[in-house]
């Protein structure tokens, strides 16, 4: 038995229905694809602040080794002014093997050049571990305490994420 409409149509609850389930199919595509975009772009940040945090940590491992390099060249680091290097000084355009400084591999440096030498490597890790970054050692005296800066500073690495310069500070 069909029902039949003031007009003459036809309410049938099959005709009713007609095309709904299309239509419930394109609205679900168009959620799903929502969601992975969105899942995109998360998964897309956290790419980047993840690169972040690697070169963020790269260079406070960087600056540790130096200040590490410095105090066990005390007797130098504390009177001397050999562990002082500017930004832009000594740097290495690549990192090739054959430009890795190892005169003072076999340990018959004296503290002067063992301070060169010391700081002659960390600019070349610098160069080969964070590409486009910078480093300094400065330092300071106060009351007969020599403290140590050691800075780092990063160049533009084209992330959303910005990554800042990394200072530390250590007493002798």
């Amino acid at each position: 038995m069909q029902l039949k409409d003031v007009h003459g149509g036809d309410k049938s609850p099959q005709k009713k229905s007609r095309g709904v389930g299309l239509v419930e199919v394109l609205i679900s595509l168009l959620v799903i694809t929502i969601g992975i975009l969105g899942m995109a772009g998360v998964h897309s940040s956290s790419l980047q602040y993840n690169q972040s945090a690697y070169v963020q940590s790269q260079a406070t491992f960087l600056a540790l080794d130096m200040l590490d390099r410095i105090q066990a060249n005390s007797s130098l680091a504390r009177s001397g002014t050999r562990y002082q290097v500017g930004l832009n000084e000594l740097e290495y355009s690549q990192c090739i093997n054959s430009s890795y400084p190892n005169n003072c591999e076999a340990g018959s440096c004296s503290p002067q050049e063992m301070a060169a030498y010391d700081i002659l490597q960390w600019k070349f890790q610098l160069t080969c571990q964070i590409p486009g970054s910078k480093g300094s050692i400065t330092y300071q005296d106060s009351d007969g305490v020599r403290t140590y800066v050691i800075r780092l500073s990063f160049a533009d690495m084209g992330n959303r994420v910005p990554v800042s310069d990394v200072v530390l500070r250590g007493i002798l």
